[in-house]
């Protein structure tokens, strides 16, 4: 386990946008999807799509700007599930990778935003093992669950 914070060059930007573009599978949920933030993360995102990783996010209807939605959109290859707030409120910020057997797992504060990827006090813990060990599957188990709580956009 690793702490992920902000306070240094290796701020959530660095790392989730290196993640995204090494992984096979990225599973990016934030409440908050913001431009600013997502602008950050998009050279990877299109990198990892050129790769034909699949990239899944998610986030909340009412905490996601239209131009986020639009950035999304046009890179069709991503699944973008928006939780309508009147059902349920999605407040988790996990991102998930999978690549040649492994997985890591961010998981903590951080939003899409430009202060929660590069700026804000964010705290996250990394979590790292093998596909389907028991941490594995926990996670694996909770983002099956997301997937029951919204719609693609």
């Amino acid at each position: 386990m690793l702490l992920q914070l902000n306070a240094n060059k290796d701020n959530h930007r660095k790392v989730l946008a290196e993640l995204i573009k090494r992984s096979e599978i990225s599973v990016l949920c934030s409440g908050w999807l913001k431009q600013a933030g997502l602008k950050h993360l998009l050279p990877a995102i299109d990198l990892a799509l050129k790769n034909k990783s699949q990239i899944t996010i998610y986030s909340n209807k009412k905490h996601t700007d239209s131009e986020a939605i639009e950035s999304l959109k046009s890179r069709e290859s991503i699944l973008h599930i928006v939780v309508d707030d009147s059902a349920k409120y999605l407040h988790s910020k996990i991102y998930y990778f999978e690549n040649a057997g492994e997985y890591k797992a961010i998981i903590g504060s951080a939003n899409i935003t430009n202060g929660g990827l590069t700026s804000n006090e964010e705290l996250s813990v990394s979590l790292a093992g093998t596909i389907g060990d028991s941490q594995n599957n926990q996670i694996k188990k909770y983002l099956a669950r997301l997937k029951t709580v919204g719609h693609p956009n």
